[in-house]
């Protein structure tokens, strides 16, 4: 009876240790991505949540408005873009909220960027946070910057610059949020992604910077090879179009918002071509400290030869009805 209590009680041997050990090993393996993904899912579900109230605020200013949308980006003198004599321009981003930025010269055209004049409805800029992306201070003045100054990512659609909301070709497929900066958040300012090259020493007085689908957008009409400017982030690292696992949140004209997968057609020198009117880039790259989904090469189509290149995605005129190709009447995209 005692010797059969002692066997009893012996134990586990080495093999039965590691046996256990294997097994809760291969579980691990198996349920942390799954927890990872539940993670992920739930941060894209608030940040959808979130950026849906930024765009319903938007809407809500257009009716206050006379059916306009806000100033997208600011024009010489000051603001997002800095005219030097020889009307080369330099980039600044706008402060955000409006009034702390360190150069006072610039801060009433800073009340008046869009993350400011839909403020009044939002009452919170953390909804434009995007959550745990990467934070880009470098080369900020922050002496003078009041304590617990906003992060924003989310970027606004610049062709909407002041445009009428009833001009919208179509609303339930036209962006106007989404996150433009990649993977980037700024703390204190915000940013504007694609928006109107309106450079240049315009004509006196100067005339609207507006979406011309006949012409130059700053007057004019003789259109430039391509009629807005597409950036993306200071950080290579951070540029992508993937923002939330192979995607991006957009909210479209109508206050619609989703998460849409984009830049899966990836090629290490952005020789492999997206032909799809849901995505920002003819072609994406990787490689060479470029995240996979970096946008190589815009996508801009044309509604007839000749006429003014915008960014495809992001068109006010647009029926999202391009022809695709490269010769005669379906070289319309990416001209």
């Amino acid at each position: 009876m005692q010797a059969a209590i002692r066997r009893d009680l012996r134990g586990f041997t080495l093999i039965e240790l590691l046996v256990v050990i294997a097994i809760i090993a291969i579980l691990a393996a198996i349920l942390f991505p799954v927890f990872a993904q539940a993670k992920e899912a739930a941060k894209r579900a608030k940040v959808l949540a979130e950026t849906k109230q930024v765009g319903t605020a938007m809407q809500i200013y257009t009716s206050d408005y006379d059916d306009t949308f806000p100033i997208m980006h600011a024009v010489a003198p000051g603001g997002q873009y800095l005219h030097s004599a020889n009307g080369i321009a330099s980039y600044r981003l706008p402060a955000i909220p409006a009034g702390w930025g360190v150069n006072a010269a610039f801060r009433g055209e800073d009340s008046v960027a869009w993350q400011n004049s839909i403020f009044p409805y939002t009452r919170n800029n953390n909804l434009m946070g995007g959550h745990g992306l990467n934070l880009y201070t470098t080369g900020y003045d922050y002496s003078t910057a009041p304590a617990n100054l906003p992060v924003t990512s989310l970027s606004a659609n610049g062709l909407l610059n002041t445009w009428p909301a009833t001009a919208i070709a179509a609303v339930s497929e036209l962006p106007l949020l989404w996150f433009g900066n990649g993977k980037e958040a700024y703390r204190g300012y915000g940013y504007t992604t694609p928006y109107l090259r309106c450079t240049g020493t315009p004509a006196t007085p100067a005339p609207p910077c507006l979406f011309n689908p006949t012409g130059h957008s700053y007057g004019g009409t003789t259109p430039r090879t391509r009629e807005d400017t597409f950036e993306f982030t200071f950080v290579t690292a951070n540029d992508t179009v993937r923002v939330f696992n192979d995607g991006n949140i957009i909210v479209r004209a109508d206050t619609s918002a989703k998460f849409q997968k984009m830049g899966s057609t990836v090629s290490a020198d952005g020789s492999v071509k997206t032909r799809g009117y849901g995505e920002p880039g003819f072609s994406y790259r990787s490689g060479n400290g470029f995240p996979a989904g970096n946008l190589f090469e815009p996508m801009r189509c044309v509604t007839s030869a000749g006429a003014p290149a915008y960014s495809s995605m992001f068109r006010p005129d647009s029926t999202f009805s391009y022809a695709f190709g490269t010769t005669g009447d379906n070289a319309l995209c990416n001209n």
